[in-house]
Formats: structure tokens, C-alpha cells, sequence
């Protein structure tokens, strides 16, 4: 019996390696490469949520358009962009200072800040947004100082920040508003003692982080946990200290982990740098030890990866440049690599969103990715297998660009194309 030709069993290496990229989720999956068509700004993203079909963006910039040059749009510190081409909507809130936060529910996005005027009426600080049309709605908690984070919950919009009243009641730094109403403030009032940059909600139970050391009538350093129906603390008590500059900036809740950012040695009862995943019963600290070098600013999780950003230069036992993808099970850092960096002395990343395949970042940067004209914001896919993968498998009906063999379909065939080495290129 003759052996099959050469290129006979290639094609069967090939398809098997197909195959078995198919069924190996995450490996190697994120370019390191932004997105050339997404839009970027001439100034910090600070606050990034996605839609299903829109990316909204939020920060201190005046303009977005495309990193070539020409043909973008005057945005003042809010936008949306289109999250198939890239490009900004007609959407225009038009607020006149800077947006920090946004959250977004049904048809209504919700924008956090340090403004006075948003949707065309005067709101301070803090405002609902009709998600068509940019306008404010009658929704006016009227924050009396500057709202740094949003999350919704039902129908409650809990929001931290530097404010003492909001919702027509005094209200320390954290409050409850109601989300069918105007905007007034529920009795749900953890009164924390210093500013909340940091929220997530996960069941009946509310963590905050900030720079606070009391909060909910506990003493609590910098995290905790509330519940959600009385606005007391927890007995879940993480104690964070030390730190240059000692505050908890990001929380991210997956199953029974609390992920923390921010700038601290220790916490959990475990010495950590600046990162760490917590047991959402106890608030000890797990075995997972990213060590990063630098303040942690933004964290996203989805599924086997945690997404951080900061100001960071190392973490997960990496060099990694104010951006990373860590290993949920292990801590260490991914191949991936986009390295955020700048023209001057503080570059960060603010705020990551994370949507099926595609990364979101936001920050105060000039170039990230290898493109020295990428500003404030980027967009990265997954690379091809992953995307047929997903694609194949149904988890994404977006066949944009997959056809690499030209036939017509998207389909295995793609995919031993690319992997033979037969890659199209832009």
C-alpha cells in the first residue's frame, strides 16, 4: 500500500491542529495589536462599557476619530462608538467637564463626574442619558461633588464617589438611588468616612473600595462588604494596608472570588502587592499572587482571565507595561502584551471592558499596542482562530473578516489557512 504524498499529510497534520485549537479555549487568543479602524481621543478615557452593538466611553477629551488623522467629531468627555466599525455615533451628551463613570441599563446609560451641564440640562455630577439620543432624562440625584463609580442593580443605581449629599439626603461618599424615580436616595446609607472609587455588586451583598477606614458602622480598611438591604458591614473584612498611596481603585466579582486593585502591601491577612483575589466568604486572600509593581487601576474578568490596568511595569512575574492578562488560576501573566506607554511621566490605564473576544482599554497614553498614534483608547480581537473558533461554535455571529481562504464561507477550512501559514494580511 502506497503512503499518502507529503502534502496529503500536511493537510491531516493541519486539520488536526485545527481541530485541536477548537477545543483549547484561550490559547493564545488576544492580538497584542489594536484595532486600526476604532476611533481614539485626543485625551484620557477614564470609563468604558460595552452594549451589544455600541462602546461608550467616557473621560476628559474633546474629540474622537481615527488614529490616521481627519474626519472625526468634536465629543466632549463622552461618546459612543459603533462597536462594528469603530467609528463614533451621532450620539452627543455634550457634558461640559469630565465623565469618570458610566454604567448602562436597558435603554438608559447612566454617567458619573465632575460636570455641571450633560444631555442638554444642567445636572451636577451625576446623570441618566436616553441611550438613542444623548438627552438627560427627569432622573437628577443632583451630587454636590464629583461621582467617581456607577453600578446598577435592578432598580438601584449605587454610586461612590467624594460627594456628601445626593438624592435630596446627606449621603457620605456612598449612596443607593432609586432608578425608577428621580434620582432620589434610598434609606441605604453605609456612611462611609472617606472617598468610594470602587463598587460591585454580587447577590445581597455590596463591596466598596476606597480610601475610607470606616464605613456601614464598621471599622474597615479600605474594602468591605454590605449588605445590600441594610447597608451594614459585613463580617468580611479584608483590612487592607500599607501602600504608597493606600486605597482599593478596582473590584471585580467572578463566583466566589473578589478580585482588588489598587495601592496597598497587604491584605487578606497575605502580603500583596497592589493586587489580589479574595474568598467572598472569609476575605482571606487565596493563593494567587500576581505581585504587580505599581498601582492597579482597572480589572475585568472573563472566564479563565483577569484583565488589569494601572501604572504598573511588572506583574504575573512579567514585564508588563500599565497593561496585563493574568492567569486566573495561576497569576501569572499571558503572552499578551500591548504594553501601554506615553509622552510624559504618568501613564495609566483607567478602565477595561472585556465583550466576548474583544478588550476595551481605556487611559492616559499615547501609544499602546506597537501604534505610537493610538490615544486614549483601543479595541483589541481575538486573533483568527479564536474568532472562528467562537464563530463556529456560536458564541459570536459576527463573520466579519473570517473568510481568510476566500470561498465564500466561514468555516474549518479558514482555519487551516491560517494555520498552514496561508495568512491574508490588511
Amino acid at each position: 500500500m502506497k503512503s499518502r504524498p507529503w502534502a496529503v499529510k500536511l493537510v491531516l497534520v493541519i486539520a488536526a491542529m485545527a481541530l485541536a485549537a477548537l477545543n483549547v479555549p484561550g490559547a493564545r487568543a488576544q492580538s497584542s495589536t489594536p484595532r486600526e479602524e476604532t476611533w481614539i481621543t485626543n485625551g484620557a478615557v477614564r470609563a468604558v462599557v460595552r452594549t451589544t452593538d455600541t462602546v461608550y466611553i467616557g473621560g476628559w477629551f474633546t474629540y474622537v476619530g481615527p488614529a490616521t488623522g481627519g474626519g472625526g467629531q468634536t465629543r466632549n468627555h463622552i461618546a459612543a462608538i459603533d462597536a462594528a466599525t469603530g467609528a463614533a455615533t451621532d450620539w452627543n451628551p455634550n457634558a461640559n467637564n469630565t465623565v469618570y463613570a458610566l454604567a448602562v441599563s436597558g435603554s438608559t446609560v447612566y454617567a458619573g463626574g465632575d460636570f455641571t451641564s450633560i444631555g442638554g440640562q444642567m445636572r451636577n455630577n451625576i446623570a441618566a442619558l436616553d441611550a438613542s439620543t444623548g438627552a438627560a432624562t427627569d432622573w437628577n440625584p443632583n451630587a454636590n461633588s464629583e461621582v467617581r463609580v456607577l453600578t446598577v442593580s435592578d432598580s438601584t443605581v449605587y454610586a461612590g464617589g467624594i460627594f456628601n449629599s445626593i438624592g435630596g439626603q446627606k449621603r457620605n461618599y456612598i449612596a443607593a438611588l432609586d432608578a425608577a424615580t428621580t434620582g432620589a436616595a434610598t434609606d441605604w446609607n453605609p456612611n462611609a468616612d472617606n472617598p468610594v472609587f470602587a463598587l460591585a455588586v454580587s447577590g445581597s451583598t455590596v463591596f466598596a473600595g476606597g480610601f475610607f477606614d470606616s464605613i456601614g458602622g464598621q471599622t474597615r480598611n479600605c474594602i468591605a462588604a454590605l449588605d445590600a438591604a441594610t447597608g451594614a458591614a459585613t463580617t468580611w473584612n479584608p483590612d487592607a494596608a500599607g501602600g504608597h498611596y493606600l486605597g482599593i481603585n478596582a473590584l471585580a466579582v467572578s463566583g466566589l472570588t473578589v478580585y482588588a486593585g489598587g495601592g496597598f502591601w497587604s491584605i487578606g491577612g497575605q502580603t500583596r502587592n497592589n493586587i489580589a483575589a479574595l474568598n467572598a466568604a472569609t476575605g482571606a486572600a487565596t493563593a494567587w499572587d500576581p505581585n504587580a509593581f505599581g498601582e492597579v487601576d482597572a480589572l475585568a474578568v472573563s472566564g479563565s482571565t483577569v484583565y488589569a490596568g494601572g501604572d504598573f511595569t511588572s506583574i504575573g512575574g512579567q514585564t508588563r507595561n500599565r497593561i496585563a492578562a493574568l492567569d486566573a488560576a495561576t497569576g501569572a501573566a499571558t503572552d499578551w502584551n500591548p504594553s501601554a506607554e506615553g509622552s510624559y511621566y504618568y501613564v495609566y490605564v483607567y478602565a477595561l471592558a472585556v465583550s466576548g473576544s474583544t478588550v476595551y482599554a481605556g487611559g492616559d497614553f499615547t501609544s499602546i499596542g506597537g501604534d505610537n498614534t493610538r490615544c486614549g483608547f483601543a479595541q483589541f480581537d481575538a486573533l483568527p482562530p479564536e474568532r472562528i473558533k467562537r464563530y463556529l461554535l456560536g458564541l459570536d455571529s459576527d463573520p466579519t473578516g473570517l473568510d481568510l481562504n476566500g470561498d465564500g464561507k466561514v468555516d474549518i477550512a479558514d482555519l487551516i489557512w491560517y494555520l498552514s501559514g496561508k495568512r491574508l494580511t490588511k
